[in-house]
């Protein structure tokens, strides 16, 4: 019995083949993948968009007024998608918020369906009714997505709203560039929130490192780190002097900046959870 199982999965994994564009080594840029991407939403929403509407007819206005655009009587859901690959991603958001639970169900199952049909990674990801940057997905796991299930704590507000503001801007700054030193203030922001918290003291984190350093209780390379991580942060949170110029960052940078501070977002929450 054994054997034949084996016989079997051997048997199913020699079916199994790579894409098409691996076997035959074709390349998919980018932006070709991003087409392929809004194609194959275009392909699979429709039923949604049909079923929604059946269930709320005012459904295009909702979509119109949560983007900030103007409605027609005529317009239909369809006609708010744009072309352009993030105005879609934003869209697709707005879609999401507007219908109702049964369709939100549908909607998610559906988006990492054609998630996971994509050639090249097109350096996001869907969860919870938002896209998200993705990077490194073991870092994801461990400095993204897990914080943010601890951030949704009420305590940890003032943290979290900052963080995904952060992550927003990061992931628009694939498209626009001047977001990513929003994306280091924003970033920034959530952890500064976190050390008021650790240390009770409502203070910039410029000036409460030290007592921060000392409740995380960190060895003396961490704290090399992390006097390093608020010195960078703050060339980008306060404006340049008079006359003076600032080196716009790097996306691979700000990416690194993304995942230190989980990483002393991390330290901080375990620290206070060894405090309960």
């Amino acid at each position: 019995m054994a054997a034949k199982a084996k016989n079997q999965e051997d048997s199913q994994q020699a079916h199994i083949a790579p894409p098409f564009h691996q076997r035959f080594n074709i390349e998919i840029g980018l932006e070709e993948a991003q087409s392929r991407f809004i194609n194959r939403v275009n392909n699979m929403m429709p039923a949604i968009f049909t079923w929604a509407k059946g269930v709320d007819y005012r459904l295009a206005w909702k979509l119109a007024n949560t983007l900030g655009m103007e409605y027609q009587e005529q317009d239909t859901l369809e006609q708010f998608l744009s072309d352009d690959f993030y105005s879609y991603l934003e869209t697709l958001e707005a879609l999401y918020k507007v219908i109702n639970d049964t369709y939100q169900q549908q909607f998610d199952e559906r988006m990492k369906t054609i998630l996971s049909l994509t050639e090249v990674d097109l350096g996001i990801q869907w969860r919870d009714g938002f896209f998200w940057p993705s990077g490194a997905k073991l870092l994801d796991q461990a400095l993204v997505n897990e914080n943010l299930k601890w951030l949704t704590a009420p305590k940890y507000i003032d943290v979290l709203t900052p963080f995904e503001k952060g992550l927003r801007h990061f992931l628009e700054a694939q498209q626009q560039p001047t977001k990513l030193s929003d994306a280091i203030t924003d970033i920034y922001e959530a952890l500064e929130a976190l050390a008021k918290i650790v240390t009770g003291k409502d203070k910039d984190l410029s000036g409460n490192a030290e007592s921060f350093i000392s409740e995380l209780k960190l060895s003396d390379h961490y704290k090399g780190i992390l006097k390093a991580h608020i010195l960078y942060a703050n060339q980008y949170r306060h404006a340049p002097k008079p006359g003076g110029k600032r080196k716009p960052p790097l996306l691979n940078e700000v990416e690194a900046f993304v995942y230190t501070t989980g990483l002393f977002i991390r330290l901080a929450i375990q620290q206070l959870n060894l405090k309960v």
